[in-house]
């Protein structure tokens, strides 16, 4: 442990909770191995707030706290992830690519559980958004870039040689 072992409860909107979750539990689990703290959601609700429990040391609370946070506020509006990118806001506005790609290559971009998908975005620093399978226009998907207009450039470059 990095110091003194700490607890805290923090309030999150209940509405929300599902993204500190994630799909099959992804997002908690990345958040603690993100902040090295435990984190619960709880059964303790409080109007429309449900009570996240967050321990470890001092620095991890603070770590997590400050991720889950984050989480919430980028996402703020966004319900639907259609509408627009939430990275385009900590960018400032800078442009995002939109491209499109064959249906049937979709699998080669977001990869086992995701994993192809976040391995871009780590290696880029641009955020992917692939379009769902549903969304398909004459058997092609768009993929929107967001961030960093070299970022985004890299990342159009890799995800490009990955289908060809």
């Amino acid at each position: 442990m990095d110091g003194p072992s700490a607890m805290e409860k923090m309030p999150v909107p209940s509405s929300k909770v599902g993204r500190i979750i994630g799909r099959k539990g992804i997002k908690i689990r990345e958040l603690q191995d993100q902040s090295g703290a435990k984190i619960d959601i709880t059964d303790e609700v409080n109007g429309d707030e449900t009570m996240v429990r967050i321990s470890g040391s001092e620095d991890q609370v603070a770590d997590a706290q400050s991720l889950i946070s984050q989480l919430l506020t980028d996402r703020e509006g966004y319900g639907n992830r259609e509408r627009g990118p939430p990275q385009q806001r900590q960018y400032g506005g800078e442009p995002t690519i939109s491209f499109q790609i064959p249906e049937d290559k979709c699998g080669m971009v977001i990869g086992s559980r995701g994993s192809k998908i976040r391995e871009i975005q780590d290696e880029t620093g641009a955020n992917v958004d692939v379009g769902r399978r549903d969304t398909a226009v004459n058997g092609q998907i768009t993929i929107s870039l967001s961030g960093d207009k070299d970022a985004c450039m890299a990342a159009e470059n890799v995800i490009k040689n990955l289908i060809s």
